[in-house]
């Protein structure tokens, strides 16, 4: 260990040894022990954000000969003039220049000089040296940390993907620190309702925290290319980051709730719209299935990838590139009776899957078409499906009027 006593003939006799420390101090390596035994381990190089914490980890140890007694001080010094931030204890002698900012961690008589920085501001870049108080007086040298003051980074917000109009989500703003006691606020700014939101605190094995606001909204295409903001705000600094929402709108317009009499037939109305930057083309496809997990029951297009399965009573009635669902189902079946959902897959990447529309429901024994169509129209349709994008459309006699002609024709 290369270090230095008191005393101006000592500081002249090993001038070049001290420049020769300072010279290689930088490195983050145990001490060369030219003085056998004298060692000190910390690292040469440290970064804190500004306003938050850090903790420098440092251990040493003395020559043969010498012991650490109860009585030992350890002391961190700032730079090569300046004045103690750090001591083992409370004394005059070492007075608080810094509010408590630099705590002498370690545990001296162990052989332990670690110290922390909280609220870490510019003026702490610097390099930092310990010296060793007691029986014996040691400044150790050959590994002064240099710490760095950096700017305070900004807050982590996830997801960022694109959001549904009339989905539910969830948002999260991490803060960029994990210092334990260094609780930050939270505040969330946006065209969203930014009432919903709870704050969280997570601290793990080896001491540390980490804080995260969770805001939970449901977006509107008028939130489309709005921003979102997080503020995470500490004692005396401040840092902020903000997203721009991309609100996809996939919706749909179909009813909720069909109700078809056995035998006879029903035009079911749908339009879709889909999100920004995709265009429909002449190869889009729709197709209507049973159920969760039956296979489809009518398609845009005649191919064997959806074969006919219902002896041709479901027809795909719309125009796909024109943003018509309709379908129709003639000679109705008990077995007709389920929920239905429409798929419309296209190039690359535009494949959606509109779910929960409605399900066809029970299905009366009547004798006509007329007496069908006065019970129809007479019992306004409830819409009671699960529904995440979209509102229904229900249709009157002109529907009414074109679905007779099919009744007529089965």
């Amino acid at each position: 260990m290369r270090m230095w006593y008191s005393g101006f003939r000592f500081l002249w006799q090993y001038h070049p040894v001290l420049l020769f420390l300072l010279w290689e101090g930088r490195n983050c390596q145990e001490q060369t022990e030219d003085l056998p035994g004298f060692t000190i381990e910390a690292p040469a190089e440290v970064t804190v954000q500004r306003g938050l914490c850090v903790l420098i980890p440092c251990n040493f140890t003395v020559g043969p000969g010498y012991n650490l007694t109860k009585d030992a001080i350890g002391i961190w010094y700032k730079g090569h003039l300046g004045g103690p931030v750090a001591a083992s204890t409370v004394s005059s002698r070492f007075p608080d220049t810094t509010n408590r900012r630099f705590i002498f961690t370690g545990k001296v008589s162990a052989g332990d000089c670690s110290f922390s920085i909280s609220d870490a501001q510019p003026g702490d870049t610097d390099q930092y040296y310990f010296r060793l108080e007691g029986p014996l007086k040691i400044n150790y040298l050959h590994i002064q940390p240099n710490v760095s003051v950096t700017d305070l980074k900004e807050p982590d917000i996830s997801p960022t993907k694109y959001l549904t109009a009339g989905e539910e989500v969830t948002v999260t703003c991490t803060a960029p620190t994990h210092c334990p006691g260094l609780s930050p606020t939270f505040t969330w700014e946006g065209s969203v309702n930014t009432e919903n939101t709870q704050n969280n605190t997570l601290r793990h094995q080896d001491g540390t925290v980490t804080y995260w606001s969770n805001i939970t909204f449901t977006p509107s295409l008028s939130d489309h290319f709005s921003s979102l903001t997080c503020t995470v705000t500490y004692k005396h600094e401040s840092a902020t980051t903000s997203i721009t929402l991309n609100v996809e709108w996939f919706t749909i317009e179909a009813p909720a709730e069909v109700t078809v009499q056995r035998g006879l037939c029903v035009l079911i109305p749908c339009n879709f719209i889909i999100g920004p930057g995709y265009n429909l083309t002449k190869d889009a496809i729709g197709i209507w299935y049973k159920g969760r997990d039956s296979g489809p029951v009518a398609a845009s297009t005649d191919s064997s990838q959806f074969p006919d399965t219902t002896n041709g009573r479901f027809i795909f009635t719309g125009k796909v590139s024109a943003g018509d669902c309709s379908f129709s189902i003639s000679d109705a079946q008990p077995g007709d009776t389920d929920q239905n959902h429409f798929r419309l897959v296209d190039r690359d990447p535009l494949k959606m899957t509109y779910i929960s529309l409605f399900k066809t429901g029970p299905i009366p024994v009547l004798n006509s078409c007329l007496e069908f169509f006065k019970t129809w129209l007479s019992a306004p349709l409830s819409i009671t499906g699960s529904w995440t994008k979209y509102g229904a459309t229900l249709w009157g006699p002109s529907r009414a009027a074109s679905c007779n002609s099919l009744c007529e024709r089965t």
